[in-house]
C-alpha cells in the first residue's frame, strides 16, 4: 500500500480451518472501511464444484453478504499471491497461522511465504482472536526515525481518517543501539530520561522529519508517544496499554536471523492484528 494508494481489493485467504475465521471480522471491516471488495479465496490442489467450496469456507460465519468466493487450484502461497497480483490495490487479511500450535515465528508457513513475496501489504490477524466483531479505534504506528519506517504515516493517517480513530505514533529508544546510517534518519536524544532539556525540541524535529518524509499536510494531528527499551517488547507493551486495535509497521523485506527482530515480536505476542507494510522505493 503506496501513499495514496486507494484500498480496491481486501483478499482473505480460507482454509476451511475455524482459525483461519478470526481473520473474517477484521477483513471485513477493512473492506468497509475503504469501500473495497471482499474476495474470499479457497485454494485446493483440484477445482472443485461450486457451492462445495463456499459450504466448507463460510463454516461458522453468519454473514457473506457482498463476499465473493474465489475457488483456486494450486499451492496456497502462490495461489494467493497470485490473485492479489491481478488487481491494483490489494490488501490481504490473513491468519497468521492456523496450525495447533503457535509457529516458532509466530507465522505459518502459508502466511510467511505471502508475506516474503514483499509485493502487497498484509494484515496479520492472531488465530486466538476468535470471530468476535472487529473496529478500528486506535492505531498504534512505531517509527525509529528513518525514511523507511515514516512511509508507513502516509496510508496510516488515510485508514485512521476513514475509521474516525486515533493514531499513536511511537518512537522506542533503544540504549546502546547504534543509529540508523540511512540517510535522512533522525536518532532519538541523548537523554531520554530528562524531557525538560531535550525531548521538547526533538519531539518538534521528529514531527517535523516524519511530516516531510511522507508529505503529511500541516492539518493532520499526531500524538507522539516515547518508550525506551527493547523495541519489540515496547510496542506489544505499548498496544495492550494503550489497547490499540491495529498496530501498523514497515518492513525491509527480510526475516533472515538478526533481521526484522521488532516485527517478529510483535507477530508472535501482539495483542491485536498487524498491518505489516512492504518497503517500496
Amino acid at each position: 500500500m503506496k501513499q495514496g494508494e486507494r484500498i480496491t481489493t481486501v483478499i482473505a485467504p480460507l482454509d476451511g480451518t475455524a482459525a483461519a475465521m478470526s481473520a473474517m471480522p477484521v477483513a471485513r471491516t477493512m473492506a468497509t472501511l475503504a469501500g473495497a471488495t471482499l474476495r474470499l479465496v479457497h485454494v485446493v490442489e483440484q477445482a472443485e464444484p461450486a457451492g462445495r467450496i463456499e459450504a466448507r469456507v463460510a463454516a461458522g460465519v453468519e454473514d457473506l453478504r457482498g463476499a465473493v468466493v474465489d475457488r483456486l487450484a494450486g499451492t496456497p502461497a502462490p495461489a494467493i499471491v497470485r490473485a492479489a497480483s491481478e488487481r491494483e490495490g490489494t490488501l490481504i487479511v490473513m491468519c497468521a497461522y492456523t496450525g495447533p500450535r503457535t509457529p516458532p515465528r509466530g507465522l505459518g508457513s502459508v502466511a510467511e511465504a505471502v508475506l516474503l513475496d514483499g509485493r502487497h501489504p498484509v494484515l496479520l490477524v492472531q488465530a486466538t482472536r476468535g470471530n468476535r466483531p472487529w473496529q478500528l479505534r486506535r492505531v498504534l504506528l512505531p517509527q525509529d526515525g528513518t525514511p523507511t519506517t515514516a512511509r508507513a504515516l502516509g496510508p496510516s493517517i488515510t485508514l485512521t481518517e476513514r475509521a474516525g480513530a486515533e493514531l499513536v505514533v511511537l518512537h522506542v529508544a533503544a540504549p546502546g543501539v547504534v543509529p540508523s546510517a540511512e540517510p535522512g534518519s533522525l536518532g532519538a536524544p541523548t537523554y531520554q530520561d530528562q524531557p525538560q532539556h531535550e525531548w521538547p525540541a526533538w519531539r518538534r524535529e521528529f514531527l517535523h522529519r516524519v511530516r516531510c518524509l511522507c508529505s503529511l499536510p500541516l492539518r493532520a494531528r499526531l500524538e507522539l508517544a516515547l518508550a525506551q527499551g527493547d523495541p519489540g517488547a515496547e510496542i506489544v507493551r505499548f498496544a495492550a496499554q494503550r489497547e490499540a486495535d491495529l498496530i501498523v509497521m514497515s518492513w525491509r523485506g527480510s526475516l533472515e536471523p538478526r533481521r526484522a527482530a521488532a516485527l517478529k515480536t510483535v507477530i508472535i505476542e501482539a495483542p491485536c492484528p498487524v498491518l505489516v507494510l512492504p518497503h517500496q522505493d
